[in-house]
């Protein structure tokens, strides 16, 4: 994401926790809590510096939730990570961290569950029929899948496996982002403000359309980049 960014015309600024890729035109600062500069000192620290785009490692305090929820009110896009079991945890979460929903209804923008999957090989795939107990369970999550979602599969009674090849021995080689995206809507705001639960979240942004991971997972699956094996652990 940072790297989608004008990092020419903004001054964008990131607090690591290790820093592990060194991105041209971001001034990146590397927390050292040894020495008191953890993510809610280096965040003070930098807003002193007027950046326009703030990255902030992680949030794992109320600190320097507080801290990144101050910095987004007074007109700064902040990007950070939290560490919940999907999108819709990260309200609740939140909260539980001390965070008043009146500040976090305003600020909040999007949030985005990620997990990663191991990639098929294109060559060295074979397809296998549906069938039995897992047929079962896709033909569940399709029920529910938004349509525009289910137009995008190429078919679902095909899934695939790896194959062992002199060019890809495992059938799998490097790894592949599965998603989950919810925007803040005037109805989510709304939402927010009663101090919802992570179902009362789902449940919201589901009415936009929200792919969950499980379903964006099976997509994969019914399209041959990931094994069925790899939706399963889902």
């Amino acid at each position: 994401m940072l790297k989608e960014l004008d990092r020419e015309a903004n001054n964008v600024v990131s607090l690591e926790d290790p820093i592990e890729y060194n991105i041209e035109g971001v001034n990146q600062s590397q927390v050292r809590p040894e020495i008191g500069y953890d993510f809610a000192s280096g965040l003070r620290t930098i807003l002193r510096q007027d950046p326009d785009i703030i990255m902030v490692g992680e949030i794992r305090d109320k600190e320097t939730a507080a801290m990144a929820i101050h910095a987004a009110l007074t007109g700064h896009l902040v990007l950070s990570t939290l560490h919940t079991n999907n999108a819709a945890g990260v309200v609740p979460r939140l909260v539980d961290m001390g965070v008043d929903p009146y500040l976090i209804a305003p600020t909040l923008l999007m949030v985005i569950g990620q997990r990663l999957v191991k990639k098929l090989c294109p060559d060295a795939r074979k397809e296998k029929l549906l069938e039995g107990a897992f047929k079962e369970i896709t033909q569940n999550e399709l029920k529910n899948m938004p349509d525009e979602a289910r137009k995008k599969i190429i078919s679902s009674d095909k899934i695939y496996e790896g194959v062992s090849l002199p060019s890809c021995p495992m059938g799998r080689r490097g790894r592949m982002g599965i998603f989950e995206v919810f925007y803040k809507t005037p109805a989510l705001e709304s939402l927010i403000l009663t101090k919802p639960s992570e179902q009362d979240i789902l449940k919201e942004s589901r009415k936009q359309g929200m792919i969950t991971i499980k379903e964006d997972g099976l997509m994969k699956a019914f399209n041959g980049l990931i094994s069925f094996d790899e939706f399963l652990k889902l």
